[in-house]
């Protein structure tokens, strides 16, 4: 748990020099300009590091790249202390993405022996000796780091600082399992936040005494400091520092199971992480994901979010959350049965913990393991993993362990050894009575559901107070009119009042027209299409009857019938919500993976906010394409067939893609199946978007390409379509 904790922290707990770009309309076109000005190296280098500082605060993505590029070339910095200085800023971004194990390796090989001249970067350099230090295990060497700092900041009155060496000292007693030093560290942090200029070093302190809260398994007083600094960033308008305070509340949310407040947490993170281009946290937040969706036993959006966050973090070489992601991924694997990569996923996770020495972590996989095991009958191999479990935490004492003697206790309840099992039933009450986690989960339910009201609350406040304002300087500029330019006013606005209403007028009647013949249109080719569709679907039937297999025949007509009258239902309507068009998609689908012998697998993945907001999809809109794809592309004689849908918001927009991994669009125009059969898909679906164009002012589009342009195999259709919303249910 530390070394999770640690991670979240990383990024907010290290700060170098700020600029804000105040004063300009464009701050970042104004810094470009001063490095294309600067007439030496050394202002050049100044103003690029304005211009990261800049980034930092406002786009994650231009940050991260500005550093990667200034890094790979510094060597057009001939001065020693320049480069020097860019190996600080590269080693500074590396403890901030999580990248610990390269952060370790670049900082021993090119920061052990540099100097800085001036106090500011002196600083900043002690503070990531301190973290190599940390980051080893080295814990006499860090406390003497962390102390030197303080002494070299005594009569500074440098009230900032003193509270980050006092956040680090805080972390360092965490670790050392310091109960009361640590309070005492997180306290001194927020003193000498309070006193100090910089009010953003405060939400950090108040996010480092809740990391410390949490720690301790005091989950309601972590809440309590991770909604004060939830609040105090709201006042100070920092949106991003709320992103950590959001995922840490989900997390704890998680510990006590309250799932829906764990998702509605997530999805805050999850918003202002897009916003600021935060990869990193995008990719925390879907591991976060994966494991809210498999505990709500919706699989297949736990193993899509876990995939996309190990995407990230192999990219990254971030080897802890790899670790993470491994272990996800083998909770779901078990969820589903998959033994086979369940075993994989969390030996990949024990040898990275092992070798780590992650007690913790180590120990949630070894239970993990153990319950993998009960669930496949093998009680000596579970018996040897949780009690592996326990020995691994048993200085922690964590969560974790409430569930661990509880199945210590029924294995040794099935095996007969009933003293056994009573002492692991006695340890488990005790651990209860000492531990408040369990019976606080309500109070922190209240916390985090009321912090939702008040948000709630305080949006229209603002809102009130902003009508309120702008109504007293209307009133203001109205007692300062003249009123002879006041009446002026009036008539002419009367004048082109009248215009506006009679040109207004003329358009309507002209809109409401073309609206009429735009919709007739849409239920003349809604109604070409399903003939189509019901043919095809006949079709599924006939072979069944001739297979002579009555139960198979009743399961599908059991499905068809439900798609029937889904198709009945919706077809008239112009757009209709999109989990029902999921649900048609999905009934489609495993009937003709019944025709085809469970030949072929497919996905459907919609975005959380599509669904949540209630997103609206033309009826049957992708329901050719996929026919497309399991007739021509021969998904059933395939290795692996799969089909993909995708739903996703995309520049203001409805982006629909449907891939498959068939024989490709070449290779199907050749057989003489393609040959014979005239499909009406593409002119139909190209009429249809022509008439959504035309009736809502759009610019959707219908594109083809190869999956696999070197091969020639797979095809990938892309639908771009007006995003509208279901605004009178939500």
């Amino acid at each position: 748990m530390f070394k999770q904790y640690y991670i979240f922290c990383l990024f907010f707990i290290l700060t170098g020099a700020s600029v804000h770009g105040q004063g300009t309309k464009n701050p970042s076109l104004a810094l470009k300009e001063k490095i294309s000005n600067a007439k030496t190296d050394k202002d050049a280098l100044r103003a690029t590091l304005e211009l990261i500082d800049f980034y930092e605060l406002t786009n994650l993505v231009k940050w991260k790249q500005s550093i990667l590029s200034l890094h790979s070339n510094k060597s057009r910095y001939t001065a020693v202390k320049s480069q020097q200085l860019i190996e600080l800023i590269y080693s500074e971004y590396l403890l901030k993405t999580g990248n610990t194990s390269q952060f370790k390796s670049n900082f021993s090989k090119k920061m052990t022996n540099v100097r800085f001249d001036s106090k500011e970067l002196s600083f900043r350099l002690d503070r990531l000796r301190f973290e190599l230090e940390f980051l080893n295990k080295q814990w006499g060497v860090a406390k003497q780091l962390a102390d030197s700092n303080l002494i070299k900041l005594r009569g500074s009155r440098n009230n900032a600082k003193n509270s980050l060496v006092y956040q680090d000292l805080s972390r360092f007693y965490l670790s050392r399992m310091k109960r009361d030093s640590a309070y005492w560290a997180s306290n001194q942090a927020i003193s000498y936040a309070k006193r100090s200029q910089k009010r953003e070093i405060l939400v950090k302190a108040l996010q480092n005494q809740a990391g410390t809260f949490g720690y301790f398994l005091d989950l309601e007083g972590a809440v309590q400091k991770e909604l004060q600094a939830i609040r105090l960033a709201e006042e100070l308008h920092i949106d991003r520092l709320k992103i950590h305070s959001f995922m840490e509340i989900a997390r704890y949310s998680m510990l006590v199971e309250n799932w829906n407040e764990a998702l509605g947490y997530l999805k805050r993170a999850n918003q202002l992480a897009r916003r600021f281009q935060d990869l990193h946290s995008t990719a925390l937040i879907q591991l976060f994901y994966s494991k809210v969706y498999l505990n709500q036993g919706n699989v297949i959006r736990a193993m899509y979010n876990a995939r996309k966050a190990r995407a990230y973090f192999m990219k990254e070489n971030d080897l802890f959350n790899l670790a993470q992601c491994a272990h996800s991924i083998g909770n779901i694997a078990s969820f589903n049965g998959n033994l086979d990569l369940a075993k994989e996923s969390y030996n990949e996770a024990i040898e990275f913990y092992s070798r780590e020495k992650l007690a913790t972590n180590l120990a949630e996989v070894y239970q993990d393991y153990g319950q993998l095991s009960i669930q496949i009958g093998d009680m000596k191999q579970a018996q040897r993993f949780l009690d592996m479990s326990v020995s691994s935490d048993q200085l922690i004492q964590s969560i974790g362990l409430i569930e661990r003697y509880k199945l210590l206790a029924q294995i040794s309840m099935k095996n007969g050894e009933l003293r056994k099992a009573l002492n692991y039933q006695n340890s488990y009450i005790q651990f209860l009575e000492s531990n408040s986690i369990k019976r606080n989960d309500s109070k922190i339910a209240e916390l985090t559901s009321s912090n939702l009201r008040e948000e709630r609350e305080r949006l229209i406040e603002l809102q009130q107070r902003r009508i309120e304002q702008e109504n007293k300087e209307q009133e203001i500029l109205m007692l300062q009119s003249d009123r002879v330019l006041y009446i002026s006013l009036i008539i002419i606005f009367a004048i082109v009042f009248s215009l506006v209403i009679l040109i207004l007028r003329m358009k309507q009647v002209r809109s409401r027209q073309e609206q009429r013949e735009a919709e007739l249109s849409q239920t003349l080719l809604r109604t070409q299409m399903n003939p189509h569709f019901v043919f095809n679907a006949m079709s599924v039937i006939q072979s069944y009857i001739y297979e002579n297999n009555p139960e198979k025949s009743s399961q599908f007509l059991v499905n068809f019938s439900r798609l029937m009258r889904l198709i009945l239902e919706n077809s008239p309507k112009e757009f209709i919500p999109l989990e029902l068009e999921l649900e048609i998609l999905d009934k489609y689908l495993s009937t003709q993976k019944m025709r085809f012998e469970d030949r072929f697998s497919y996905v459907l993945h919609v975005e959380d906010d599509l669904l949540s907001n209630k997103a609206m999809v033309p009826p049957m809109i992708t329901q050719p394409f996929i026919e497309n794809a399991i007739e021509h592309g021969q998904l059933h004689t395939v290795k692996g067939g799969q089909i993909i849908v995708e739903m996703k918001e995309a520049n203001g927009n409805l982006e629909i893609t449907i891939s498959d991994n068939g024989v490709g669009r070449k290779k199907s125009a050749q057989t003489k199946k393609i040959r014979t059969h005239k499909s009406m898909a593409i002119d139909i679906t190209q009429e249809r978007i022509k008439i959504l164009n035309k009736k809502y002012k759009f610019s959707g589009s219908l594109a083809f390409r190869d999956l696999d342009a070197k091969k020639g195999q797979g095809t990938l259709v892309t639908i771009v379509l007006p995003l509208k919303f279901d605004t009178e249910n939500f």
